[in-house]
């Protein structure tokens, strides 16, 4: 089982189901949090991504008028607040014309409550812009952020507690501004969680799985998580990926159509079914061994450490579904064949003479191109995955070839994971 989220309505107490992108009561409506992992895959993510894909100069356009318009606000404030608070309001519209992740989609068949949402909105976009505590407390929250990463971070509790005070300030100081009352009603805490949700939610999918139960449980609270017994990559914006030639583990992207290995560039299409209900190699993010996942099985349990590994089943449909657009748009366009140029390829060769060399450049490239996404356990497990034998010379050539090659968070991570490799010989 993964991760279940059980909540209770801020507003009448009823029990409210976890499983839908909005989490709302279902005795008295009211919203109750925001599921973004499941946004993801929702027709309205793949709506979204379109308008901006399809047509970028367009997308650009629309949002250069929406920062002009609120800049047009600002000067008119001095003037006339009520006009300048009307100006904001409109392009709060826009914010959520074009941003359907930003209120709940009752609310846009709900003319009072989407009017709600605008005037809600449309007084925080105006005071952003003004000098003051809301414009302040917005640094403050960048900051928080910018601390999280973007997956290297090995305790990024911290920074996901200080965004969430801020979260809290930030509320509490619109409403002594003047700010209208919330759209649905919520109370200051019901109202933070869903924006905690929102907001942290987006970055809870870069951290490594392992690390996935503490930060739930800042958002919602330890007794509103109940731990499944195993370490979900639902969540994970990369999934691991062995190569069938040189045996490289390495991380993917969720949304790609062609899994390249960065060891050999052996390339491969994408299909669901080694990723969904075939049997698979898994990478134990526990301890970094091998697990091997057994076709129809869910779950498989580590030797060596007993952890449980769940299959990676979120397939990132919406966001390829795009992708296949852009390049059927794309040859169409320049006169080429999409099947052509989307042809799988052997990469560079694998012998057993040179199986080694290939495993060590492709840790190399996963520390230069992923360093910032990856904590040194989880590069660790990737070593261990790919050599199970004599992972620690692997990893001292590599740690010689990036030392040479750069850049510095490169060398870092891999020195990390050899410091790690240490105190578990130990």
């Amino acid at each position: 089982m993964a991760h279940v989220i059980h909540l209770r309505c801020d507003r009448c107490g009823a029990p409210v189901d976890g499983r839908e992108v909005w989490m709302r009561c279902g005795s008295c409506g009211a919203t109750a949090g925001f599921n973004f992992s499941g946004w993801t895959e929702s027709p309205e993510f793949a709506e979204f991504q379109r308008n901006s894909m399809l047509d970028p100069q367009g997308y650009v356009a629309r949002w250069n008028h929406h920062n002009a318009e609120l800049d047009r606000a600002v000067t008119l404030l001095r003037k006339s607040p009520a006009e300048a608070l009307a100006v904001a309001t409109e392009q709060a519209e826009f914010v959520l014309t074009n941003s359907a992740w930003m209120f709940p989609p009752h609310a846009a068949h709900d003319p009072q409550t989407r009017e709600a949402y605008g005037r809600w909105m449309g007084f925080e976009l105006l005071h952003h812009r003004l000098p003051g505590r809301i414009r302040d407390l917005y640094d403050q929250l960048n900051q928080a952020t910018a601390a999280i990463g973007f997956g290297a971070n090995e305790n990024p509790l911290p920074a996901f507690r200080k965004m969430i005070d801020v979260l809290r300030r930030m509320l509490t100081a619109r409403y002594e501004l003047g700010s209208p009352p919330d759209p649905e009603g919520l109370s200051v805490e019901a109202r933070l969680r869903v924006q905690a949700a929102q907001m942290v939610g987006a970055y809870l999918r870069m951290v490594s799985p392992e690390l996935h139960v503490p930060l739930l449980q800042a958002i919602y609270g330890a007794e509103c998580i109940e731990a499944g017994a195993v370490s979900t990559q639902d969540y994970t914006v990369f999934f691991d990926w062995e190569c069938p030639l040189c045996g490289l583990f390495s991380p993917q992207s969720v949304s790609t159509d062609m899994m390249t290995c960065p060891g050999c560039y052996c390339s491969r299409h994408f299909e669901a079914s080694p990723l969904g209900w075939g049997a698979v190699a898994a990478l134990c993010h526990g301890c970094g061994s091998r697990i091997e996942i057994a076709e129809r099985r869910m779950l498989a349990a580590c030797g060596y450490c007993t952890s449980q590994v769940k299959r990676y089943v979120r397939a990132g449909d919406a966001h390829r579904s795009l992708v296949a657009e852009v390049k059927a748009r794309t040859a169409a366009r320049l006169g080429y064949d999409v099947a052509g140029v989307n042809q799988e390829s052997q990469g560079l060769g694998v012998t057993p003479g040179n199986r080694l060399e290939r495993l060590r450049d492709g840790l190399v490239r996963i520390a230069q191109w992923y360093s910032k996404f990856l904590t040194p356990t989880r590069y660790l497990g990737f070593a261990r995955a790919s050599q199970p034998g004599d992972v620690a010379a692997l990893l001292a050539e590599t740690e010689a070839a990036v030392t040479q090659q750069g850049p510095p968070e490169a060398v870092e991570i891999v020195r990390k994971a050899r410091g790690k490799l240490s105190e578990m010989s130990a």
